[in-house]
């Protein structure tokens, strides 16, 4: 089988397969290196002292566990979690190969600090597992790539057993200890290529709260909910019975095997085989078992499972009946309850999920371990083995006491998140990222599954809604039957959300009751009537049947739909005509549906049609045109591919963010054929951003010297602009200053796009780091940044970019700037030295009627809310303002109207006024670089004042939309906007305090 088919099979996209592969073997090496370790230190540990010593060291554990808990989390936050992930597998092989080494020295207590060690690299280094895991992933991909990696630690927990005893028989028990360690390296070798080829910053700090904040969140949300307290006094009676019933099986186990190779084999091959079967279980029974009975049924398996095993051995505790019983608790331990405790962890909200287990696992866990120890450590000296065992059935009984209180609670907790709208506690993603479902496969919960059934009979409308979602993630019969059922109700939006899930579930069997929907009263609904005829691939014919009067509906939205159903059922001349059509609706709305519903028809679509889409003036539906492009690259490998390719490398560098991100997500769908054409485009100045940004998602392979020439020559360009800048006199004329600071930003831009191309080549999670801690303000944390900058990439390249950040600049007239720039690549520095020969140290011209593009740039500099801008940024905004005159008197905007513009005020005084007549009143007055009318259009509600001109004023106004689209698309705006607003509430004070009463006191804090 190919590469390719593989990862088709294994639901992986292009350019997944390398992480994924990564992050499984990562599993893998840490799952048999643990098994074998702890295999191996067990063994040493009964050989030195039997198993009188594990009372005592049960105490120990659980305090150690806790610290580690703690450690964890400070780690977190002081490293981040690519840096933890790295150091403490460093730090586990570092103690274990303490451990070999002073075994050698026979130093009498290592074995009981290994002991411990094993313990708690179980933990630390499965929580390492998955903070990899977490790093490289994002929430939709975990649920296709977690199975495989929860896969990947059964197979070496598996492998690890099977070749524990060959490798005692051929090394000797103690140096089970360098396997284990040699296992560590290997996964620390591919955890940082792993973090290397990330594309998120994979080191750094976390702004979380430390462990001690998680744990008390924790706290306080278990000590609120019925359901985690039940589940919290669970895992201290379920701690407390695995340690009671390890110590009499190792006991057993250590009298039947006194060699400690022996004894280390035996250990291997049982948990290898216990585990093998809990993969069975997992994959095969517990799945039956939530679909049957419910996660809060499955629950009691294992406190019942204690109450019969401690009962037999009251009566009868031989090694055979031990084993039997240990054997049990391991697998349904892996294969069962860990995943079923999830579920039910899950029903907290996601904002508290985290901190909750972290305390259940931390907290009642290890208080559990502590009280095994004291019980352990009393009963060896004052009672009878058969009193202990007794001790247990009753804490068995105790425990299944607490899951009956949880299985009461469960129905309860799940009513509450229907009713919050967290639909996600019900379906696939219900069980969590830390036992997932092996190879992904669905679990119809039977407590959920009878929760969301009940909630589509709810009055709540809302409530409804979210059922109809829910159910359509539940894959049961009784799910679709509700559904269909559901199809009926009353309320438009919850017959739409059974449409939907009924097409999502695949419910092929409901096409019936769903071809009825065509004629609904409701637009929404018959939109989702197409869309699932067309996802569950209803046959041509009774297709064409009930979509083709739907081509016809009044509502534009419905026609989108019902003609991308047919276009992708059947070969519908008519349908892709429509669409093409409605593609060129005057609607943006219209258009955005459109190209949406042209992806996945492949060549139905012509490639003019969407370049033509991405050529549109909607942001949104440029993004959407550019996802079908990227679909028609994909499919064609002749010229009208290479259209398609180029089309997506401009798109990349688009304007808009959202253009710009749908862009690059559809070159890295294309993978290794979009790479050669993005290599020419870095040689294309408007064109190399994008270029870089969506190469930075693809494998470059063997392109380094095209990459170490670019990065040479944009590294030269940035290193000339930045001495001119620096040179360059500032004389106080306003047009000198725009063009230094020019230079200076696209110097240092122009410095980074080279690093980053650097970065390309060798030492990129290290340099992405360095590259977001360049713009710092702290001179060290900058220093540091430079420091592994030049210690990471290639020297050639970075020695002349540390003159930007630390060179001492020259001086230069402008005169001589000029000559230098005259002939300047970019068009914005032309521009800015032509804007600063004409004003020569003045002040922009206050007497011209209209202002040139450049002098409103020069305008927009000082005004607040665009004040953190880069100067390049102002040009666009500049372009798009409108001016507009008015004569003293004149009214720009009036209270109650709605706010389809804001000003900016060029010159003049604005009045900001309420009221009518004899009770106007003046709120406030706006004067030359106030921003007025801008929360109307903010807030989309009515204006709250007048806007009046005290005298002659000129404004530059930006409409809604443009006004929008600067928010989305320059952060930095929305920050001066708060600015902004804060100014103005500092202006009300208490003035504004004192006038709430009459309904103006909001007015002395805007300005409508």
């Amino acid at each position: 089988m190919s590469i390719s088919r593989a990862q088709r099979s294994l639901a992986l996209r292009p350019g997944e397969g390398a992480p994924v592969a990564l992050i499984v073997a990562i599993s893998f090496f840490v799952a048999a290196g643990l098994m074998i370790g702890q295999s191996g230190i067990e063994a040493l540990f009964f050989d030195r002292y039997g198993v009188d010593r594990l009372p005592v060291m049960y105490l120990v554990l659980g305090g150690t566990m806790f610290l580690a808990t703690l450690g964890f989390g400070w780690l977190v936050v002081r490293l981040g979690r690519g840096g933890a992930c790295i150091v403490i597998p460093i730090s586990v092989a570092a103690f274990a190969l303490a451990g070999r080494a002073a075994i050698a020295a026979d130093v009498a207590w290592i074995t009981q600090a290994l002991w411990l060690l094993q313990g708690v690299g179980y933990f630390v280094l499965g929580l390492t597992v998955w903070g990899l895991a977490g790093i490289v992933t994002d929430t939709r991909q975990a649920k296709r790539f977690f199975p495989l990696i929860g896969a990947g630690s059964v197979l070496g927990y598996v492998i690890g057993g099977l070749v524990t005893k060959p490798l005692a028989t051929w090394l000797g028990t103690p140096n089970l200890l360098l396997v284990w360690v040699a296992t560590l390296v290997g996964a620390v070798g591919l955890s940082t290529v792993l973090l290397a080829r990330a594309n998120r910053q994979a080191v750094g700090t976390d702004r979380r709260p430390d462990a001690t904040g998680q744990l008390t969140v924790g706290l306080r949300y278990v000590a609120r909910s019925t359901l985690m307290r039940w589940l919290a006094l669970g895992s201290i009676l379920f701690s407390l019975l695995f340690f009671s019933l390890y110590l009499p099986f190792s006991r057993a186990a250590t009298d039947r095997f006194p060699n400690p190779d022996d004894l280390a084999g035996f250990f291997g091959l049982f948990f290898g085989v216990s585990t093998g079967v809990a993969f069975v279980l997992s994959l095969f029974v517990t799945n039956r078992a939530l679909a049957r009975f419910g996660v809060p049924t499955v629950l009691l398996v294992l406190p019942l499972l204690y109450v019969v095993a401690f009962g037999v051995l009251a009566i009868e505790d031989g090694f055979a009946t031990l084993m039997v019983f240990r054997f049990a608790q391991v697998a349904w331990l892996q294969g069962g309850a860990s995943s079923t405790t999830e579920a039910v962890i899950n029903t907290v909200p996601p904002d508290r999920r985290d901190q909750t287990r972290a305390f259940i696992y931390g907290g009642p866990t290890q208080v559990g371990t502590i009280l095994a120890g004291v019980i352990a450590l009393v009963g060896e000296r004052a009672l009878a083995p058969r009193v202990l065992y007794l001790i247990g059935l009753t804490a068995a009984v105790l425990a299944t006491i607490a899951m009956i209180g949880v299985r009461r609670a469960y129905p309860r907790e799940l009513v509450q998140a229907l009713r919050e709208g967290r639909p996600r506690v019900f379906g696939a993603d219900q069980y969590g990222s830390v036992a997932p479902e092996p190879f992904g496969l669905a679990r119809a919960d039977a407590s959920a599954l009878e929760v969301a059934v009940g909630g589509l009979g709810d009055p709540d409308a809302r409530v409804r809604r979210v059922a109809a979602t829910v159910l359509g993630d539940l894959d049961a019969p009784v799910a679709r039957d509700a559904l269909v059922g559901a199809l009926d109700d009353g309320d438009d939006a919850v017959r739409a959300d059974a449409l939907r899930s009924l097409a999502r579930s695949g419910a092929i069997e409901a096409v019936p009751d769903i071809l009825r929907r065509t004629t609904d009263r409701a637009p929404a609904v018959r939109v989702a009537t197409a869309h699932a005829l067309r996802t569950l691939g209803v046959p041509p014919e009774a297709a064409s049947h009930a979509a083709a009067p739907l081509m016809h509906d009044p509502d534009p939205f419905v026609r989108v739909s019902a003609a991308a159903a047919l276009a992708a059922l059947d070969d519908h001349r008519a349908a892709t005509i429509t669409l093409i059509e409605l593609a060129g609706s005057v609607d943006d709305d219209v258009r955005i549906a459109a190209f949406r519903e042209m992806r996945g028809l492949g060549s139905k679509v012509t490639l003019d049609v969407v370049l033509g889409g991405m050529q549109d003036d909607a942001p949104l539906v440029r993004a959407e045109a550019a996802r079908v492009c990227a679909e028609l690259a994909r499919i064609n490998t002749d010229a009208e591919g290479a259209r398609a390719l180029d089309a997506l490398v401009s798109a990349a560098c688009d304007r808009q963010r959202v253009v710009r991100e749908a862009a690059r997500d559809g070159l890295a769908t294309i993978g290794e054929p979009a790479v050669d054409p993005l290599m020419r485009s870095l040689d294309a100045r408007n064109l190399r951003a994008g270029a870089l940004a969506a190469l930075e998602r693809l494998p470059v392979g063997n392109r380094a010297d095209q990459l170490r020439a670019f990065a040479a020559s944009t590294v030269q360009e940035a290193v000339e602009r930045h001495g001119v800048g620096t040179a360059l006199e500032d004389d106080g004329g306003e047009a000198v200053r725009l063009l230094k600071d020019s230079l200076l930003f696209l110097s240092e831009r122009d410095a980074v796009l080279g690093l980053r191309a650097a970065a390309l080549i060798d030492g990129g999670a290290q340099m992405r780091v360095a590259l977001e801690n360049l713009s710092a303000t702290d001179p060290g944390q900058r220093a540091n940044a430079l420091e592994v900058i030049e210690s990471v990439a290639e020297r050639d390249i970075v020695r002349p970019l540390l003159t930007i950040w630390e060179g001492t600049p020259a001086r230069l007239e402008l005169q001589t700037v000029q000559q230098r720039l005259e002939h300047d690549p970019d068009d914005w520095i032309r521009a800015c030295v032509a804007l600063a020969a004409r004003s020569r140290g003045g002040t922009m011209t206050e007497t011209l009627s209209t202002l040139s593009t450049m002098e409103r740039v020069l305008f927009l500099r000082k005004v607040p809310l665009f004040s953190a801008l880069p100067p390049p940024d102002l040009e666009p905004i500049a372009s798009v303002a409108r001016e507009q005159a008015f004569a003293d008197g004149d009214t720009i905007a009036e209270q109650g109207e709605p706010g389809e513009a804001m000003f900016i005020i060029v010159s003049g005084d604005v009045a900001v006024t309420s009221g009518r007549g004899e009770e106007r009143r003046v709120l406030a007055t706006r004067s030359q670089g106030d921003v007025v009318g801008e929360m109307a259009v903010i807030t989309s509600e009515p204006r709250i004042a007048d806007l009046v001109c005290d005298g002659p004023v000129r404004v530059l106004s930006i409409d809604r939309p443009r006004f929008e689209a600067i928010l989305r698309e320059r952060p930095e705006t929305s920050l001066g906007v708060i600015r902004v607003l804060c100014q103005r509430l500092a202006e009300g004070g208490d003035e504004g305090r004192f006038d709430v009463a009459d309904g103006t006191g909001t007015t002395t804090a805007s300005t409508g």
